[in-house]
């Protein structure tokens, strides 16, 4: 599970005021996102992993932002519901659906923004 929402350098998000989402390891709406997390590992030395820590503040926090606008274009010209590969073997695919993958996004980015606010990080927290 990768917990995603705003906090601080020493903890994980867990304020449930705060706009937050999760993803879990197997599911595609991770998996599509994999190659923009990628990219944004070179760029922020932050890899989002579902079992690892990531923090985004400052210049990280505006990369960060972003990617997500970047997800966000790739996402809306999708179908509706598509087929992402999750692992490799055995192949699996999940559906995903574009609604669930936009509200998604939109939480992310309120987190970003409302870290933004709070001059606070958005933290990514895998277990």
């Amino acid at each position: 599970m990768l917990d995603i929402g705003v906090g601080d350098a020493l903890h994980k998000p867990s304020d449930p005021a705060e706009p937050s989402l999760g993803f879990e390891g197997d599911d595609g709406y991770y998996w599509f996102l994999h190659p923009l997390f990628e990219r944004l590992a070179g760029e922020t030395g932050q890899y989002i992993d579902l079992y690892g820590y990531a923090l985004f503040a400052g210049p990280d926090l505006l990369a960060l932002s972003r990617m997500l606008s970047e997800a966000r274009r790739l996402v809306q010209g999708q179908p509706e519901s598509w087929s992402v590969q999750t692992a490799v073997a055995p192949v699996l695919h999940r559906r995903v659906t574009r609604t669930e993958f936009l509200r998604l996004l939109s939480a992310w980015e309120r987190a970003a923004s409302r870290a933004q606010e709070l001059s606070r990080a958005v933290i990514c927290f895998g277990d």
